[in-house]
């Protein structure tokens, strides 16, 4: 092959991988949005849980005092 053929292989790989490349930040700042919100619906805000764990505590508290 020569030059102008290389040359041509070339610009039509690059165009059709620039085509496929668009918009890839958007689908990863999508991924990772998706992600951030799973993990907080399956482990929950720390902060949360430790307010609810003192919220049962004092509960258990008041029954135990109660008694």
């Amino acid at each position: 092959m020569n030059l102008i053929k290389y040359l041509l292989l070339a610009t039509l790989a690059f165009g059709s991988v620039s085509a496929y490349a668009e918009g890839g930040a958007e689908r990863s700042r999508q991924f990772w949005e998706a992600f951030r919100q799973d993990q907080q619906r399956l482990h929950g805000d720390k902060q949360q849980a430790v307010v609810e764990r003192e919220r049962t505590a004092q509960q258990k508290a008041r029954e135990v005092a109660k008694d």
